[in-house]
């Protein structure tokens, strides 16, 4: 039995018949897949954006009461407009996101640790990079003439060619000693060449460095309280002094060897030999007058009810005899308990 050619259906019918339509639902479930991807890639952009900023704020750092100091002093520097992450943190462009967030967690774990431990606790990936040339080269032209706020005669190029590294001159620019402050935080590490046996070629002569009319007194030394409170800048930061003063200035001064030697407070040892030859000489420091050694050697000594002579004998009724022969010999009391005194006040 033969077809007719009619019953066959044309290429168009065969076309529509094959394209079926889509369900509803299953185009809106694709949507849903679709919205969902893109908002979990806007949150965690955020989300990286965020710790990114985050860390790279220098309140990161300074919300740590263990660089309080280290953050007060970078406020006072001329880098106070520089991020802590610019220096201590490898340079990368700024869509470097993972290497960039990688070293700050290095650097979050190391000093995390430290603070929870004796040991620094690094994570795998090992220290952060040091600060390296390339992290000054970020913003310092290494070809411009080399200027200083101070007025520093410097050789520039020649101190860079002969160290081979930015910090081994600048190493405290950021962070000035407080001791010390900017200007001679940065001139201690002059000294680190200068006046040294290993470079005898440095010289040691202010007018090398320091132009002439230059003003070399510390403006600390102008202070009405710096004859009394310089002794506790010097225990601080020894160098501090000698890199103007020599060796023997302060016992020039003192009148006896300064700093103090080891075991200067015992007794027969130390400071008791001074006090006897020169008993004038402790007074040039200490206030107390006659009532200085009471301050340390009798404990219950209160110096606003009065002198030890007054207050000593209820100490010896509380303590006994015993507690007095510890450092008198028996016969001390009787230098004074056995002479005769008129009514008048007169021996």
């Amino acid at each position: 039995m033969q077809h007719d050619h009619d019953d066959k259906p044309t290429l168009e019918e065969m076309d529509g018949a094959s394209a079926a339509p889509v369900p509803r639902r299953a185009t809106g479930g694709m949507r849903a897949w679709v919205g969902a991807v893109f908002f979990v890639l806007g949150a965690l952009a955020i989300l990286t954006a965020a710790f990114d900023l985050g860390t790279a704020s220098p309140r990161l750092c300074a919300s740590c009461h263990e660089m309080a100091e280290m953050s007060a002093a970078w406020e006072s520097s001329a880098h106070r407009v520089v991020a802590c992450v610019e220096c201590h943190q490898s340079p990368t462009e700024w869509f470097e996101v993972p290497a960039r967030l990688s070293e700050r967690v290095a650097l979050l774990s190391r000093d995390l640790g430290a603070h929870w431990s004796e040991a620094s606790a690094l994570s795998s990936s090992g220290p952060p990079e040091p600060i390296t040339d390339d992290i000054c080269l970020q913003c310092h032209d290494p070809n411009r003439k080399a200027t200083s706020g101070y007025r520093i005669l410097i050789d520039h190029v020649e101190h860079a060619k002969r160290n081979g590294s930015c910090v081994s001159c600048h190493v405290r620019t950021a962070h000035p000693t407080v001791t010390r402050g900017g200007p001679l935080s940065l001139m201690g590490q002059c000294y680190t060449c200068h006046g040294t046996a290993d470079h005898p070629g440095a010289s040691t002569e202010c007018g090398t460095c320091h132009p002439e009319g230059y003003e070399l007194y510390p403006s600390s030394h102008e202070t009405l309280t710096w004859a009394r409170s310089h002794g506790r800048t010097s225990e601080a930061d020894q160098g501090l002094c000698g890199m103007c003063h020599a060796s023997t200035f302060c016992s020039d001064c003192h009148g006896i060897q300064m700093p103090h030697p080891d075991r200067w407070a015992v007794g027969d040892e130390g400071h008791a030999l001074a006090a006897t030859a020169e008993p004038d000489t402790c007074s040039r420091c200490h206030d107390g007058g006659p009532q200085l050694c009471s301050m340390c050697h009798h404990v219950s000594f209160e110096p606003f009810k009065g002198g030890w002579v007054e207050q000593h004998a209820f100490e010896v009724r509380a303590e006994g005899t015993a507690y007095c022969m510890s450092c008198h010999e028996p016969r001390y009391c009787s230098y004074c308990h056995t002479r005769l005194v008129e009514h008048d006040g007169s021996e």
